[in-house]
């Protein structure tokens, strides 16, 4: 199961670009992770956050659930945006993110997760459950 956190910062996402992690490398994505055991959901996300990016969060609501497949590989993705944080956003963690930026969701900076737009779209229409079939 995999967390990701959409900070908003008026019209503009947060986004990390994943470097040295064997998994997506070069493409922009929301900070996040794997849930450890013990831990809720939510409190996957806060500690995901908190490690990547060095902001406490302070409120969360959940955006959508989206199951994948990518190969061998399939899960969970829970996506929430984080309403309120403390602390600017940066890359924290910088042996596995090798640049931060604030980007407009209409024009996601490439290569981008392919599953974030899918993502953004549940903020606008309300949908919580998008099922997402990688190549």
């Amino acid at each position: 199961m995999v967390v990701h956190a959409a900070l908003f910062r008026g019209d503009e996402l947060f986004l990390l670009q994943r470097s040295n992690t064997g998994f997506m490398d070069g493409y922009y994505s929301l900070p996040g992770g794997h849930q450890c055991a013990g831990e809720s959901v939510e409190q996957a996300l806060v500690r995901e956050c908190e490690e990547e990016t060095g902001v406490v969060v302070e409120d969360v609501r959940a955006l959508c659930v989206m199951p994948y497949r990518s190969g061998r590989h399939q899960g969970l993705n829970f996506v929430f945006e984080v309403a309120r944080w403390r602390g600017e956003p940066h890359v924290a963690e910088p042996d596995l993110f090798s640049a931060a930026i604030w980007a407009s969701p209409d024009r996601l900076p490439m290569p981008a997760a392919p599953w974030i737009e899918d993502a953004l779209r549940s903020r606008g229409d309300g949908r919580w459950f998008r099922e997402l079939h990688w190549p």
